[in-house]
């Protein structure tokens, strides 16, 4: 955790902002002038996996048919039978559905900003520094019970909708005593040696340096230090000046010495357990406990080449990820006559990230022919954490009606409490040099200022969220009119803080290690400096957002065949970002800001609100396409995609999947989208279906992500609004029994986009596709169950086309991410009815991530290509 001082409590200063009437005055009134501290800082059920993937689907057909809107679904057995371990993993079977970075989902070519991902109704906080939609790799397949993507919006969603809204839904209690474990093994194609720097513990930003930066304000110079002394009464030397520095220097961690090695191979536990017993007549108590662990070694190698001169300036990197998660899943449930149920669930979950990295490179200031390589090192301990509690409750009233009208009156609710935070201890990078031209390559350090820096990030993104449905049919003369309505709200604030120290020397023969152990800064005889701050501006925020929102609906079934649904939400949204400055120890920055608030133009609080509303058609029949029953329906609805806390913070940050430097954008308004969807579903006997749908949306100051101005080997990416958007397609999926025991299903999205930006002079096409759309998505797969139920085998594909990455600027082309086609195979042996064994094959066409554009010249330049590899898992399962 970091602690530091400074003139204002902005934190304070956000939530007045977002609870307040948002007018100068106010916000005058809730600057505090005075020093502060701020302090950043289930169980399964009792099921064996044998049966069918169309019985699987078929689990979750009545609620995709009841549902007035189109949605998917998908169950645990499918999740489990495809061998996904997380949710992201999970969702890029749904059809439409595009996995970035293992983490982030792009629903019909939207970005994942125009995606809402709720836990069992409620908003959740993110652990992600570089986004405030949350990374769905956190959420393990072990604690879901299903997952549902809705593609067309519905009253009773978060307005927040573009490409679709999913929510996990995780398990209930178990219906009777369920004892399960799991272990399993795997390793990497491309990872069996790797880099790895000695594991240190915790090296958080060490006090001494804390106290420093508040006494010397921020200005660690000896000049500085020795003034200071002097003025407060402490008699210092020039020399016990530069001895304090160094003092310094040595405190913080830097026993990083980066080395190659064998990894460790893949490893992973889970264990569930859990009952459920009937306490009194009528009256069922269940509770289920559940833990998970797992951790893998991953290489993941790139290059990189610049797009003015790729011959001459280029990257190889060498990057090793070594990733640790482990989860703690309570849930306590309580049921009353089929009626009443309440369930209290509690999640803790943690995933590390350790990576070390060694950067390879040329320039034109230092060419090839110099066999003098640019040799970079960095370390990077990443520390996420979700703590989520949860109540929820389901009621119907019956025996308990005052009137018989009223028996069916339904209720359900919620209240959630999360906190998400991430920790970066300590990410250390060291420029330097490798003179291949000696008889053996000798390292150096660069003569610089930052020679080495030192970074320490810290997140806690809290999220408060609490709702309630209720719903009443009501039979008007044999025709079926159903009433609902209800509440949301979300009250969320982020804190993210962030220090640099760079140490700086001219003593440079030699690796990090070596030149800046103890005894060379200690030295006398090396120089060595100490200076804060990152030369990228403000590294600090604070955000506050505040939902409120009440909506109704009103469903009809105007004949047998025919449904009509319509439904508005009213919703108020408000919302501070406000950067900070953690070395400002004058005022002036905050006195600035603070000026800049009281401007009736100022970006940095907004507050709205408005009607939301929708409108569906839904048409029931038979015999269509020899179909035993199939849907036709039609819907209309106006949502609204705002902005990420981090995309209007004024800040710069690393994307670190990639490695790229982000800048935030305080002035991006919101996109306005319109939403038309028409699906089309026939379901068959055996579970097979069929489904079309078409799709249009129409999107007015769309976000856009655009190459901004960096060096020619450094990309440098920043957030604007288009002037407008569009996107539309069709979807095709299904599932068809085949003879033998052999099954298909599969997905298939064909889309297009257009986006048009005349307000930016800088961007190079004025008229192209979506920032992240790919114009084809394919999922399928070909299954095989063995009659004696004793062998199930799975081979699924994924792939989807090439997508923009980053819109380009001043005559480069844009950057297009390359299609990645993922061939997965999956078996499962059952040699008893409690043991089963699961081989995992992955990526076993080893594609490779790429990245391309198209410079002035009209050359098309690989930018960034980056290792996957073929895994290999292995597991053994026991379930009672």
């Amino acid at each position: 955790m970091l602690t530091t001082r400074f003139s204002l409590t902005p934190l304070a200063m956000a939530v007045a902002l977002v609870t307040s009437s948002f007018t100068g005055a106010v916000i005058a009134q809730e600057a505090d002038t005075g020093n502060a501290e701020i302090f950043s800082p289930s169980a399964l059920e009792e099921v064996v996996v044998v049966g069918r993937l169309q019985s699987v689907a078929a689990s979750l057909v009545d609620e995709r048919l009841e549902l007035p809107y189109s949605a998917d679904f998908l169950g645990f057995e499918a999740i489990s039978r495809a061998g996904d371990s997380d949710v992201g993993s999970a969702l890029r079977r749904v059809t439409g559905v595009t996995l970035i970075d293992n983490k982030f989902i792009y629903i019909r070519g939207l970005g994942e900003r125009y995606s809402n991902v709720t836990v069992n109704g409620a908003a959740v906080p993110s652990p992600d520094l570089a986004r405030s939609v949350i990374p769905l790799d956190l959420f393990p397949a072990s604690i879901v019970e299903s997952l549902k993507v809705q593609k067309s919006w519905g009253p009773d969603l978060p307005a927040n909708f573009g490409g679709g809204a999913i929510d996990i839904r995780t398990r209930n209690v178990p219906s009777g005593p369920v004892a399960a474990i799991s272990i399993g093994t795997g390793f990497n194609s491309e990872s069996d040696d790797g880099l790895s720097y000695p594991d240190s513990g915790s090296s958080a930003l060490p006090g001494a340096l804390r106290s420093a930066i508040s006494r010397y304000q921020g200005d660690l110079s000896q000049t500085n230090i020795y003034d200071v002394e002097n003025d407060s009464g402490n008699a210092v030397t020039r020399e016990q000046a530069e001895g304090i520095q160094r003092d310094l220097i040595l405190s913080l961690n830097r026993n990083v010495a980066i080395s190659q090695g064998s990894l460790d191979r893949d490893r992973d536990i889970k264990v569930d357990l859990g009952n459920a017993w009937d306490v009194a007549d009528e009256l069922v108590l269940g509770a289920s406990i559940s833990g998970a662990y797992d951790e893998d070694y991953r290489n993941k190698n790139q290059t990189k080449r610049s797009i003015g001169s790729p011959e001459t300036n280029f990257a190889e990197v060498e990057r090793t990820v070594h990733e640790e998660r482990t989860t703690l899943a309570f849930v306590l449930g309580a049921e009353y006559a089929q009626d009443h149920s309440v369930q209290l669930s509690h999640y803790n979950i943690q995933n590390d990230s350790d990576e070390a990295r060694i950067t390879t490179s040329f320039s034109n200031d230092n060419p090839v022919v110099d066999n003098s390589p640019d040799r970079n090192y960095a370390t990077r301990m990443e520390e996420r954490e979700l703590v989520l509690s949860q109540i929820k409750g389901s009621h119907r009233l019956g025996n308990f009606a005052p009137l018989t009208a009223l028996e069916m009156l339904s209720l359900d609710w919620f209240y959630s409490d999360a906190e998400a935070t991430t920790d970066i201890p300590n990410a250390t990078s060291f420029i330097g040099s490798l003179d291949r031209n000696t008889a053996e390559p000798t390292p150096y350090i660069s003569k610089s200022s930052s020679s080495g820096q030192f970074e320490f990030l810290s997140l806690k993104d809290s999220v408060e969220s609490w709702g309630g449905k209720f719903s009443l049919p009501v039979d008007l003369s044999g025709r079926e009119l159903n009433l609902s309505g209800g509440w949301w709200n979300s009250d969320k604030t982020r804190e993210y803080y962030g220090y640099t120290a760079n140490v700086g020397t001219l003593s440079t023969v030699g690796t990090p290690a070596s030149v800046f152990s103890d005894g060379s800064i200690a030295n006398p005889a090396n120089s060595f400096d100490i200076s804060m701050g990152s030369g990228f501006g403000n590294e600090s925020y604070v955000a506050a957002q505040k939902i409120g929102a009440v909506f109704g609906e009103v469903d009809f079934r105007v004949s047998e065949e025919w449904r009509l649904t319509a439904g508005a939400r009213w919703e108020e949204y408000q919302q501070a970002v406000l950067p900070v400055n953690l070395l400002d120890f004058t005022g002036v920055f905050n006195q600035q800001l603070i000026n800049a608030l009281k401007d009736p133009k100022q970006t940095f609080a907004v507050q709205n609100d408005d009607i939301y509303s929708s409108i569906a058609l839904t048409y029931s029949g038979v015999d269509l396409l020899a179909a035993n029953e199939f849907q036709l329906r039609f819907s209309v609805s106006e949502t609204v995609v705002r902005p990420d806390l981090r995309e209007l913070a004024d800040v710069a940050y690393i994307d670190p999947e990639l490695s790229v430097r982000v800048f935030g954008n305080p002035r991006l308004k919101s996109t306005e989208v319109r939403n038309y969807d028409l699906r089309s579903e026939f379901y068959y006997d055996g579970g097979d279906n069929f489904t079309v749908s078409l799709f249009y949306k129409d999107l007015q100051l769309p976000i856009e992500q655009v190459e901004g101005a960096g060096s020619d080997d450094d990309t440098v990416l920043r957030y604007i609004n288009g002037d407008s958007g569009e996107v539309y397609g069709i979807e095709f999926e299904g599932l068809k029994t085949l003879p033998a025991g052999l099954f298909m299903s599969g997905n298939v999205t064909l889309s297009d986009s257009e986006i048009t930006i005349t307000t930016n002079n800088e961007v190079t096409n004025t008229d192209r596709r979506l920032t992240g759309h790919s114009k084809y998505v394919v999922n399928a797969s070909l299954g095989y169950d063995s009659p004696n139920e004793q062998h199930s085998a799975s081979l699924l594909y994924n792939v989807s086309g090439e997508r923009i990455f980053f819109a380009g600027t001043s005559g480069n082309d844009d950057a297009f991410e390359q299609p990645f086609g993922s061939l997965d195979l999956i078996y499962n042996y059952y040699p008893t009815e409690h043991i089963s064994v699961k081989v995992k094959l992955g990526n076993l066409l080893n594609a490779k991530r790429e990245f391309e554009q198209k410079n002035s010249s009209g050359q098309n330049v690989v930018i960034l290509e980056q290792e996957v590899g073929t895994s290999f898992g292995l597991d053994l399962s026991w379930k009672y």
